[in-house]
């Protein structure tokens, strides 16, 4: 029987694992493969059946998944909150299981990994957190029927829905690292100069995107200066004057900067109007001192790459030290 989709466990580990659970089984396969591959850092896994509570010898890990692939999950949803002797009772009953390939996947809200896990001498243990998780799942929702390798499954309406409300589910548990010292860097070709005229960012609705306190924009080879800080989001709205009057959403003062913004499209003919979009409403600027010039390059040649592709995120805190490229930010997502 599949699992419901929001879990009515009352203990938080179970309900946050079941979430999880019931929705890999309601998308597709492969969909969910790239996604626990990404996680376990796997290429080959294959998987069939998905089950809650799974009782083993002196063990219940939260759930498991089976097929020629074992791969059982522990979840904390509280830091620091990692057991070695349940680990060491689930390594222990995971002996007792048929499978080819075997994993102890142990998801934690933990910023790096548990030392409980670290010192577990055993190959079959891997760590990762709901931040890696969110990553993933933005990955996979960036897909594109036009762009991808023929190779990835590109997610259905439905089953981006059911990713997008898996990803405000862990925000709502909080689960995912903080926001405060994370900036949204995106890439600008058009969304840098509509941010000059009309103060917003727009893009693709219901577009997921973790918390962060601000946003930055990267086009011409480079980071903009301005850095303004993220007020408030539409997760999906017509950019009609009909519907942005009557959207129940707005504030006053978003409905007539939004406004402004949906006639100047209508006047000058852009493609803007009268699409579906998400929109970001932006305000006070920080201003760093310089852009920041994109140097990073191919792992197999110096030839240079974009630093953003769709979008990805960098320290606030990095960025207020007014580096020189765009080097100097990496590895502090």
């Amino acid at each position: 029987m599949p699992n419901p989709l929001f879990s009515t466990y009352t203990q938080g580990e179970n309900r946050v694992t079941s979430t999880i659970v019931a929705v890999l089984e309601h998308i597709n396969n492969q969909l969910a493969e790239d996604i626990l591959e990404a996680l376990t850092d796997e290429s080959d896994l294959s998987l069939v059946s998905f089950d809650n509570q799974v009782a083993g010898t002196d063990s219940v890990p939260d759930a498991a998944i089976r097929s020629s692939t074992a791969l059982w999950f522990e979840t904390k949803t509280s830091r620091d909150a990692v057991d070695r002797a349940q680990l060491d009772n689930h390594l222990q009953a995971l002996n007792e299981d048929a499978a080819e390939l075997q994993r102890l996947l142990v998801l934690t809200p933990d910023g790096r990994c548990p030392d409980e896990v670290a010192v577990v001498d055993d190959e079959r243990i891997v760590w990762t957190n709901f931040d890696m998780l969110i990553d993933t799942i933005e990955t996979v929702l960036e897909r594109d029927v036009g762009t991808v390798e023929a190779s990835m499954s590109v997610p259905t309406e439905r089953e981006a829905f059911l990713l997008r409300e898996l990803s405000r589910f862990l925000y709502d548990e909080d689960l995912v690292s903080g926001k405060a010292d994370r900036v949204l860097v995106v890439a600008a070709r058009k969304a840098w100069p509509e941010y000059q005229e009309h103060g917003l960012y727009f893009c693709q609705p219901n577009r997921s995107f973790k918390p962060v306190s601000h946003l930055a924009f990267y086009t011409d080879g480079e980071i903009k200066t301005a850095v303004p800080e993220v007020m408030d989001a539409i997760e999906s709205i017509e950019l009609t004057e009909n519907t942005v009057r009557n959207h129940a959403d707005l504030s006053e003062t978003q409905r007539e900067q939004l406004l402004a913004a949906v006639t100047q499209f209508q006047e000058d003919g852009s493609e803007r109007h009268g699409e579906t979009e998400k929109v970001i409403f932006l305000d006070d600027d920080i201003e760093i001192d310089r852009p920041v010039t994109n140097n990073k390059t191919a792992s197999d040649s110096n030839r240079t790459v974009a630093f953003v592709q769709g979008h990805r995120y960098v320290s606030f805190s990095t960025l207020q030290t007014n580096p020189e490229y765009t080097t100097e930010l990496e590895g502090d997502e």
